[in-house]
Protein backbone atom coordinates (compact mmCIF):
# COMPACT_ATOMS: atom_id res chain seq x y z
CA UNK A 1 0.00 0.00 0.00
CA UNK A 2 1.49 3.37 -1.00
CA UNK A 3 1.69 6.23 1.49
CA UNK A 4 -1.17 8.30 0.02
CA UNK A 5 -3.59 5.37 0.10
CA UNK A 6 -2.49 4.38 3.61
CA UNK A 7 -3.03 7.93 4.89
CA UNK A 8 -6.53 7.92 3.44
CA UNK A 9 -7.32 4.69 5.26
CA UNK A 10 -5.64 6.03 8.39
CA UNK A 11 -7.85 9.11 8.58
CA UNK A 12 -10.94 6.94 7.98
CA UNK A 13 -9.81 4.71 10.85
CA UNK A 14 -9.46 7.72 13.15
CA UNK A 15 -12.86 9.12 12.15
CA UNK A 16 -14.44 5.88 13.31
CA UNK A 17 -12.36 5.23 16.42
CA UNK A 18 -11.91 8.91 17.45
CA UNK A 19 -8.54 8.01 18.99
CA UNK A 20 -5.77 5.44 18.69
CA UNK A 21 -2.32 4.67 20.02
CA UNK A 22 0.73 4.68 17.75
CA UNK A 23 1.17 0.98 18.56
CA UNK A 24 -2.41 0.22 17.53
CA UNK A 25 -2.04 2.03 14.20
CA UNK A 26 1.32 0.44 13.44
CA UNK A 27 -0.12 -3.03 14.02
CA UNK A 28 -3.30 -2.32 12.05
CA UNK A 29 -1.46 -1.00 8.98
CA UNK A 30 1.51 -3.36 9.41
CA UNK A 31 4.12 -0.61 9.31
CA UNK A 32 6.68 0.78 11.77
CA UNK A 33 5.99 3.35 14.47
CA UNK A 34 8.17 5.80 12.54
CA UNK A 35 6.06 5.39 9.40
CA UNK A 36 2.86 6.07 11.35
CA UNK A 37 4.40 9.16 12.93
CA UNK A 38 5.43 10.46 9.49
CA UNK A 39 1.91 9.84 8.19
CA UNK A 40 0.40 11.72 11.11
CA UNK A 41 2.77 14.65 10.68
CA UNK A 42 1.61 14.88 7.08
CA UNK A 43 -2.09 14.51 7.92
CA UNK A 44 -2.01 17.12 10.66
CA UNK A 45 -1.45 19.79 7.99
CA UNK A 46 -5.03 19.55 6.72
CA UNK A 47 -6.93 17.14 8.98
CA UNK A 48 -8.51 17.81 12.41
CA UNK A 49 -6.20 15.48 14.32
CA UNK A 50 -4.08 16.14 17.38
CA UNK A 51 -0.99 14.13 18.27
CA UNK A 52 -0.71 13.46 21.99
CA UNK A 53 1.44 11.30 24.25
CA UNK A 54 1.63 7.86 22.64
CA UNK A 55 -1.25 8.39 20.25
CA UNK A 56 -3.56 10.62 18.25
CA UNK A 57 -7.11 11.93 18.56
CA UNK A 58 -9.57 13.04 15.88
CA UNK A 59 -11.29 16.32 16.71
CA UNK A 60 -13.95 17.80 14.48
CA UNK A 61 -14.77 21.50 14.57
CA UNK A 62 -16.16 22.51 17.96
CA UNK A 63 -14.37 19.78 19.89
CA UNK A 64 -11.56 20.57 22.30
CA UNK A 65 -12.61 24.18 22.89
CA UNK A 66 -10.34 26.22 25.13
CA UNK A 67 -10.91 25.53 28.80
CA UNK A 68 -12.71 28.18 30.84
CA UNK A 69 -13.10 27.93 34.62
CA UNK A 70 -16.26 30.05 34.35
CA UNK A 71 -17.94 27.51 32.05
CA UNK A 72 -16.59 24.58 34.06
CA UNK A 73 -18.21 25.83 37.27
CA UNK A 74 -21.71 25.19 35.90
CA UNK A 75 -21.01 21.91 34.08
CA UNK A 76 -22.20 18.82 36.03
CA UNK A 77 -22.41 21.02 39.12
CA UNK A 78 -24.52 18.73 41.33
CA UNK A 79 -22.32 15.73 40.55
CA UNK A 80 -19.20 17.77 41.26
CA UNK A 81 -20.59 18.86 44.64
CA UNK A 82 -21.15 15.24 45.67
CA UNK A 83 -17.69 14.26 44.47
CA UNK A 84 -16.11 17.20 46.29
CA UNK A 85 -17.92 16.43 49.55
CA UNK A 86 -16.67 12.85 49.47
CA UNK A 87 -13.14 14.01 48.70
CA UNK A 88 -13.20 16.55 51.54
CA UNK A 89 -14.44 13.88 53.96
CA UNK A 90 -11.19 11.95 53.42
CA UNK A 91 -9.12 14.81 54.84
CA UNK A 92 -7.95 14.23 58.41
CA UNK A 93 -6.62 16.57 61.09
CA UNK A 94 -3.05 17.77 60.44
CA UNK A 95 -3.08 16.48 56.86
CA UNK A 96 -0.91 18.17 54.27
CA UNK A 97 -2.83 18.02 51.00
CA UNK A 98 -2.49 19.19 47.42
CA UNK A 99 -5.64 20.47 45.72
CA UNK A 100 -5.36 20.56 41.95
CA UNK A 101 -6.78 23.30 39.73
CA UNK A 102 -10.30 23.33 38.32
CA UNK A 103 -13.90 23.76 39.41
CA UNK A 104 -14.01 20.45 41.32
CA UNK A 105 -10.87 21.41 43.22
CA UNK A 106 -12.52 24.69 44.17
CA UNK A 107 -15.51 22.80 45.59
CA UNK A 108 -13.23 20.49 47.58
CA UNK A 109 -11.67 23.58 49.18
CA UNK A 110 -15.14 24.86 50.10
CA UNK A 111 -16.16 21.55 51.71
CA UNK A 112 -13.00 20.98 53.76
CA UNK A 113 -13.76 20.24 57.44
CA UNK A 114 -13.71 23.47 59.43
CA UNK A 115 -12.74 21.87 62.72
CA UNK A 116 -9.45 20.32 61.57
CA UNK A 117 -6.05 21.97 61.11
CA UNK A 118 -4.94 21.36 57.51
CA UNK A 119 -2.08 22.51 55.29
CA UNK A 120 -3.06 23.04 51.66
CA UNK A 121 -0.62 23.30 48.76
CA UNK A 122 -2.21 24.78 45.65
CA UNK A 123 -1.38 26.60 42.43
CA UNK A 124 -4.74 28.12 41.47
CA UNK A 125 -6.10 31.50 42.53
CA UNK A 126 -9.70 30.34 42.95
CA UNK A 127 -8.65 27.63 45.39
CA UNK A 128 -6.25 29.91 47.26
CA UNK A 129 -9.03 32.48 47.65
CA UNK A 130 -11.35 29.93 49.27
CA UNK A 131 -8.65 28.52 51.55
CA UNK A 132 -7.40 31.97 52.64
CA UNK A 133 -10.79 32.72 54.23
CA UNK A 134 -10.82 29.60 56.38
CA UNK A 135 -9.56 29.17 59.91
CA UNK A 136 -7.27 26.26 60.83
CA UNK A 137 -5.82 26.21 57.30
CA UNK A 138 -2.22 26.90 56.35
CA UNK A 139 -1.93 27.92 52.71
CA UNK A 140 1.12 27.27 50.51
CA UNK A 141 0.61 29.00 47.14
CA UNK A 142 3.14 28.43 44.36
CA UNK A 143 2.74 31.69 42.43
CA UNK A 144 4.15 32.51 39.00
CA UNK A 145 2.69 33.45 35.62
CA UNK A 146 -1.09 33.69 35.95
CA UNK A 147 -3.42 32.08 33.37
CA UNK A 148 -6.82 33.73 33.68
CA UNK A 149 -8.90 31.13 31.83
CA UNK A 150 -7.98 28.41 34.33
CA UNK A 151 -6.87 30.69 37.23
CA UNK A 152 -3.64 28.66 37.44
CA UNK A 153 -0.16 29.92 38.32
CA UNK A 154 2.78 28.53 36.34
CA UNK A 155 6.49 28.85 37.14
CA UNK A 156 9.66 26.80 37.58
CA UNK A 157 9.87 28.12 41.13
CA UNK A 158 6.35 26.84 41.78
CA UNK A 159 7.24 23.39 40.51
CA UNK A 160 10.33 23.38 42.74
CA UNK A 161 8.19 24.34 45.73
CA UNK A 162 5.88 21.37 45.17
CA UNK A 163 8.89 19.06 44.74
CA UNK A 164 10.38 20.25 48.05
CA UNK A 165 7.19 19.47 49.95
CA UNK A 166 5.43 16.19 50.62
CA UNK A 167 1.69 15.73 50.95
CA UNK A 168 -0.35 12.99 52.53
CA UNK A 169 -3.04 13.26 49.86
CA UNK A 170 -3.29 14.84 46.41
CA UNK A 171 -6.70 15.56 44.91
CA UNK A 172 -6.13 15.74 41.16
CA UNK A 173 -8.64 16.71 38.47
CA UNK A 174 -8.75 15.82 34.76
CA UNK A 175 -10.42 16.93 31.53
CA UNK A 176 -10.17 13.55 29.82
CA UNK A 177 -9.84 9.96 31.01
CA UNK A 178 -9.08 7.18 28.54
CA UNK A 179 -8.18 3.60 29.39
CA UNK A 180 -6.12 3.52 26.20
CA UNK A 181 -4.46 6.96 26.08
CA UNK A 182 -4.37 7.86 29.75
CA UNK A 183 -5.49 10.87 31.75
CA UNK A 184 -5.27 14.29 30.15
CA UNK A 185 -5.86 17.98 30.80
CA UNK A 186 -6.77 20.87 28.53
CA UNK A 187 -3.55 22.86 28.96
CA UNK A 188 -0.05 21.51 28.36
CA UNK A 189 1.45 23.75 31.04
CA UNK A 190 -0.75 22.11 33.69
CA UNK A 191 0.35 18.56 32.87
CA UNK A 192 3.83 19.02 34.38
CA UNK A 193 2.38 20.46 37.58
CA UNK A 194 -0.06 17.57 37.90
CA UNK A 195 2.71 14.98 37.41
CA UNK A 196 4.83 16.58 40.13
CA UNK A 197 1.84 16.80 42.48
CA UNK A 198 1.26 13.06 42.05
CA UNK A 199 4.92 12.23 42.70
CA UNK A 200 4.94 14.39 45.84
CA UNK A 201 1.96 12.67 47.49
CA UNK A 202 1.53 9.52 49.55
CA UNK A 203 -2.07 8.90 48.43
CA UNK A 204 -3.23 9.99 44.98
CA UNK A 205 -6.92 10.67 44.42
CA UNK A 206 -8.57 11.31 41.05
CA UNK A 207 -11.68 13.49 41.31
CA UNK A 208 -13.66 13.69 38.07
CA UNK A 209 -17.30 13.69 37.04
CA UNK A 210 -18.45 10.95 34.68
CA UNK A 211 -18.50 13.23 31.61
CA UNK A 212 -14.67 13.17 31.63
CA UNK A 213 -14.49 9.39 31.15
CA UNK A 214 -14.00 8.49 27.50
CA UNK A 215 -12.83 12.02 26.66
CA UNK A 216 -9.31 12.90 25.52
CA UNK A 217 -7.48 16.23 25.70
CA UNK A 218 -3.96 17.00 24.53
CA UNK A 219 -2.07 17.34 27.83
CA UNK A 220 -1.21 13.81 29.00
CA UNK A 221 -0.03 13.55 32.61
CA UNK A 222 -0.79 10.08 34.02
CA UNK A 223 -2.66 6.79 33.76
CA UNK A 224 -5.48 5.35 35.85
CA UNK A 225 -2.97 2.98 37.42
CA UNK A 226 -1.15 5.98 38.96
CA UNK A 227 -4.08 6.67 41.30
CA UNK A 228 -4.98 4.96 44.56
CA UNK A 229 -8.56 6.26 44.73
CA UNK A 230 -11.06 7.40 42.08
CA UNK A 231 -14.09 9.49 43.05
CA UNK A 232 -16.82 10.05 40.46
CA UNK A 233 -20.60 9.93 40.00
CA UNK A 234 -23.22 7.37 39.00
CA UNK A 235 -22.78 8.07 35.30
CA UNK A 236 -19.44 6.24 35.20
CA UNK A 237 -19.45 4.01 32.06
CA UNK A 238 -19.43 0.24 32.77
CA UNK A 239 -16.15 -0.31 30.93
CA UNK A 240 -14.37 2.04 33.32
CA UNK A 241 -15.89 0.32 36.35
CA UNK A 242 -14.38 -2.92 35.04
CA UNK A 243 -11.02 -1.29 34.33
CA UNK A 244 -10.82 0.27 37.80
CA UNK A 245 -11.74 -3.10 39.36
CA UNK A 246 -9.07 -4.81 37.25
CA UNK A 247 -6.50 -2.31 38.51
CA UNK A 248 -7.70 -3.01 42.09
CA UNK A 249 -8.19 0.68 42.84
CA UNK A 250 -10.61 2.08 45.40
CA UNK A 251 -13.69 3.52 43.68
CA UNK A 252 -16.24 5.85 45.26
CA UNK A 253 -19.39 6.57 43.26
CA UNK A 254 -21.38 9.47 44.68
Amino acid sequence: MNSSLRRGHLIDYLKNSRSATIQELAEHFEVSHMTIRRDLEKLIENQPIKIIHGGVIYQESGQGDHYSIIKARTHMLEAKKKIAKKAASLVEADDIIIIDAGSTGELIAEFLPKDRPITIICYALNIATVVSKRENCTLILTGGCYHGSSMVFESEEGLSLIKRNRAKKAFVTASGISAKLGITCSNFFESTTKRIALKSSLTTILVADSSKFGEIQNGYFSDLSDFDIIITDEGLPPEFRKEIARLEKTLYIE
